[in-house]
């Protein structure tokens, strides 16, 4: 085992309480790294002391008292001082700490490059005056397949931030394996909220909403006020969107297919996009309707061309299709289709409805331009017309400045 260099510099503090257990849990003190927050404005001043009730004033993190901040299945993790550096699963919690303008402290998530380049690409570069620099962040599945302990150890993170059953469900840990990292190196907080948990996830707990789960992210890292900003934004987005959708019997019912679909094989995945959880939310804020419902399917909602034909939905989406260039969409998903003969039967084909949709892992940023993305593909009188993946669209749903501004703490 790799001893922790970071051993010496941490008090370890206490979590109470949830279904992990009751274990020891590293505070958090800054990163012998360098790296700090993306901007130095004394807006960010809202991250550097605590009081007592989790508000936050001036100060600076060496006159810091502890804090403490409460969330299923950990209970209660309290925190020496804020951390500064920092690792995400993927970019659904990875997003949350990105509008809270910690970003530069991402220092290890799941193939970086894979998760974030394309959603910089599509929706980060549309922020002004916006950059997101992985140059620093380190893959933490290192071989290309396992996610090992050492390569927590070599990160050395201040925080993880995601579920503490999530590494016994994806990374083929045990408990004890969690434990270890948790009392090493330092504290698991999150929740896993992408879609609802089956039995490997152990007892039920608390299910939180991706803006339930990004306040407790953003009590972590003390930065509330910014939370509050977007929660704000993210309300003023749902009532222009709940105050234009057409009447439930004029939505439309859609097929979503997985990424995994192949439509050139004739393969297809359908999904739910009624299903709870971030993952879904756009689809459920939206009001579509789910068009293979009591439709029988295979296995993980496996299908084919013909029952495709029965149902005869009029718009089809291909899940994870934002992180396809334009023409490696089409030469998928697109092209497969036109050119098969039942699926030129297809009224989707026909009418050119088939469209990418959004990245399962979302927080407040990229749920806000997936939710804009979908809106105008399926009610684009309302909203305006989708111009294609990698294009601006002439009409927005949501101010781009505001949102810069927000991550960049100036509101």
């Amino acid at each position: 085992m790799v001893e922790s260099t970071n051993q010496t510099r941490r008090r370890f503090l206490r979590l109470s309480g949830g279904v992990a257990g009751s274990i020891a849990l590293a505070g958090c003190t800054g990163s012998s790294n360098g790296e700090g927050d993306e901007s130095t404005t004394g807006a960010d001043a809202e991250s550097t002391a605590t009081t007592t009730t989790g508000e936050t004033s001036e100060g600076t993190a060496e006159s810091q008292s502890s804090y403490s901040v409460s969330m299923e299945p950990m209970g209660t993790v309290e925190f020496e001082s804020v951390p500064e550096t920092w690792v995400s699963y993927k970019s659904g919690y990875g997003d949350m700490g990105i509008a809270l303008g910690v970003g530069a402290g991402l220092v290890g998530t799941d193939r970086p490059q894979e998760s974030f380049r394309l959603l910089d690409e599509r929706f980060y570069s549309q922020l002004p005056d916006f950059e997101l620099d992985l140059s620093g962040t380190t893959n933490i599945r290192a071989d290309g397949e396992s996610i090992d302990k050492e390569v927590f150890y070599e990160v050395d993170a201040d925080l993880h931030l995601m579920d503490p059953n999530l590494p016994k469900v994806y990374f083929d840990w045990d408990q004890t394996d969690v434990d270890e990292i948790s009392e090493n190196v330092a504290p698991f907080f999150g929740n896993f909220i992408r879609r609802p948990r089956d039995d490997a996830w152990g007892d039920e707990y608390e299910r939180y909403s991706l803006y339930e789960a990004f306040e407790k992210v953003a009590q972590v890292f003390q930065r509330t006020e910014r939370y509050e900003a977007f929660a704000t934004l993210h309300e003023e987005v749902q009532t222009q969107v709940e105050d234009a959708l057409p009447p439930e019997s004029e939505r439309p019912s859609i097929a979503l297919m997985n990424g995994g679909s192949d439509p050139g094989k004739g393969v297809f995945y359908a999904m739910d996009p009624t299903t709870a959880g971030y993952e879904m939310k756009q689809y459920r804020d939206l009001g579509i309707k789910n068009a293979f419902e009591g439709v029988e399917t295979g296995e993980y909602g496996k299908t084919d061309y013909e029952t495709l034909l029965q149902v005869d939905p009029e718009i089809i989406v291909f899940h994870w299709g934002v992180t396809y260039e334009q023409e490696a969409f089409e030469s998928r998903f697109t092209e497969p289709m036109v050119n098969d003969e039942v699926g030129q039967e297809l009224t989707a084909v026909q009418e050119e409805n088939l469209y990418p949709g959004g990245t399962a892992e979302q927080g407040p940023i990229i749920n806000l331009f997936q939710t804009e993305m979908l809106a105008q593909q399926q009610y684009p009188e309302q909203f305006g017309e989708y111009p294609g993946l990698g294009d601006v669209p002439e009409q927005t749903l949501f101010d781009r400045q505001r949102v810069a501004d927000i991550v960049a703490g100036e509101f």
